[in-house]
C-alpha cells in the first residue's frame, strides 16, 4: 500500500465521493481522509504496542474511519458508508509502473508482497491492478503491524532465506528503517507525497519499480 497501489489518493477519492454524497462538504470530507490516515497509523502502532488487542487490518481502518468523522463533528456514517470506507483497499489505483515493473522483476527475482493489508485486501488490489507476484504474505499471522520485527519474520521465515538474501522494496523510510534493523536489503521508490530518505540511507532509490528492474539487472521485453 503506497508503494505499488496508490493508498493514500484511493483514502482521499472514496472519502470524497461517500460524504459528499450524503451532502458533506468536500473540503470536510478531504479533511476527514488525512485524519483518516493518521488514526489508522495510531492504531496499527498501538497494536504492535501491545496498547491495544489485535484486530484485522480492516476493522482497525473502520475504527480510523469513525474516529476521524467524529473528530470532524460530522454525522456518523451508515453501515453501507462505512463499509465503503472501510473496504477501500480492495479498490486502490495501482502505480503506472507497477504491474509492468513487476513483470520485469519477476524474469529474474523471486518477487514477494509483504503488506499489513489482509489477505483478502491484498487479493482484491491485485486483482484490479492485474498486480502478479510469486507469492503474496500478509503480517495477519504475526499478529503485529510494520514496522515491528515480528512482521518482517512472516517473510523471512515464509520464504527460509537469510535477512541479507532479501531485499525489503518500500515507499516508506519507516518502512524500510524497519527492515534494516533486521538485516534485510532495501530499495527506496519514490512516490508522490512521501518524504525522501537522507542520501545514502538505503542501498538503491529509484523513480519507480521499472528503474529498480533495471537496476537489478533485467532487460526490458
Amino acid at each position: 500500500m503506497g508503494t505499488v497501489v496508490d493508498d493514500a489518493g484511493g483514502v482521499r477519492r472514496a472519502t470524497v465521493e461517500v460524504l459528499t454524497r450524503r451532502g458533506d462538504d468536500e473540503q470536510a470530507a478531504l479533511g476527514v481522509a488525512t485524519a483518516t490516515v493518521e488514526a489508522l497509523r495510531e492504531l496499527l502502532g498501538e497494536v504492535s504496542d501491545s496498547r491495544r488487542g489485535w484486530a484485522p487490518h480492516r476493522e482497525l481502518r473502520r475504527l480510523a474511519v469513525r474516529d476521524a468523522v467524529a473528530g470532524a463533528g460530522l454525522a456518523p456514517l451508515n453501515n453501507g458508508d462505512e463499509d465503503a470506507l472501510s473496504g477501500v483497499v480492495h479498490r486502490f489505483e495501482p502505480w503506472p509502473d507497477s504491474a509492468a515493473g513487476l513483470a520485469r522483476l519477476r524474469e529474474r527475482h523471486l518477487v514477494v508482497a509483504l503488506s499489513n493489508a489482509d489477505p483478502a485486501e491484498i487479493a482484491g488490489f491485485s486483482l484490479r491492478g492485474g498486480l502478479a507476484w510469486h507469492l503474496a504474505l500478509s503480517t495477519r499471522p504475526s499478529r503485529v503491524f510494520k514496522p515491528d520485527p515480528r512482521a518482517y519474520a512472516v517473510a523471512i521465515e515464509a520464504l527460509g532465506l537469510e535477512p541479507g538474501e532479501i531485499m525489503k522494496v518500500a515507499a516508506h523510510v519507516w518502512d524500510l528503517r524497519g527492515a534494516a534493523r533486521l538485516g534485510l536489503r532495501t530499495c527506496y521508490v519514490r512516490r508522490p507525497g512521501e518524504d525522501p530518505p537522507p542520501d545514502g540511507e538505503f542501498e538503491l532509490v529509484v523513480d519507480d519499480l521499472l528503474e529498480q528492474a533495471d537496476e537489478l539487472g533485467t532487460e526490458p521485453a
